[in-house]
């Protein structure tokens, strides 16, 4: 038997499968604004690379490692916020004199603790003093302020992290907000615990469907009950009340 063959405007057809980049009209919505203690923009004199947003908030990050930090804080379940650029700190260095510091990142976690966080990579530890700096605001910091100070460098990164940072950024570099009113409703009914892979399978959205639950974690709608990879048998629930 022959071979069928396919004609000229079979081949050029469009993959159905394959959906067509969208206006930015359609996906552009309004968001809150930045709550960074200083005046950032895309073309600031302080070297910003870019944002992100996080709870519908406009968050900016001056380096791929702090995009990478605020990133894995959303994801993990012991986080409910995230702030970049907190007011500056006051510290006394080691010979008396008064310096200010601005830590990239304050993060409040579900105990109420307060954790100001500087983001360096690790071989310019030494070089900036870093180190030195978050320890000697650790000391000093009011309690008003702050609970804990940390510093991150790629080095605390683990396997877990890095794959989870790809997944996330795959599935928001495009927005689908159809999927994700669709995936919504399906999250709406939902009760206690289960896995990503049930969602995915209830949505009926095909192989758009985990890209919408990775959405929905990242966007807070959902929560990972444990901080692990991002797959289908990763269990997740709706986001705990918080108290005020």
């Amino acid at each position: 038997m022959r071979p069928t063959l396919i004609t000229r405007e079979e081949y050029f057809a469009p993959d159905p499968n394959i959906r067509n980049d969208r206006p930015w009209s359609e996906i552009l919505v309004d968001r809150m604004p930045s709550v960074s203690s200083r005046a950032m923009t895309l073309h600031s004199a302080i070297s910003v690379h870019g944002y992100t947003f996080i709870d519908d908030r406009m968050t900016w990050y001056e380096s791929i490692l702090e995009r990478c930090c605020a990133l894995l804080a959303r994801l993990r379940p012991d986080i409910v916020e995230v702030a970049e650029q907190p007011p500056t700190i006051i510290y006394i260095d080691d010979q008396g004199v008064r310096r200010p510091h601005t830590f990239d990142f304050k993060f409040t976690t579900t105990a109420v603790r307060r954790v100001l966080t500087a983001v360096k990579p690790s071989a310019l530890v030494d070089k900036t003093g870093i180190r030195r700096i978050v320890d000697l605001v650790a000391e000093q910091v009011s309690p008003s302020i702050a609970d804990e100070v940390s510093l991150f460098t790629e080095e605390l990164l683990t396997e877990t992290d890095l794959y989870n940072a790809d997944v996330v950024n795959l599935a928001t570099r495009d927005e689908w907000p159809e999927d994700d009113a669709i995936l919504g409703q399906v999250v709406a009914k939902l009760k206690g615990e289960t896995t990503i892979g049930d969602l995915v399978e209830r949505s009926r959205l095909g192989g758009y469907a985990f890209d919408a639950v990775v959405r929905a974690v990242d966007a807070r709608k959902l929560r990972l009950v444990e901080y692990g990879p991002l797959e289908f048998d990763a269990i997740i629930a709706k986001p705990a009340k918080r108290k005020d």
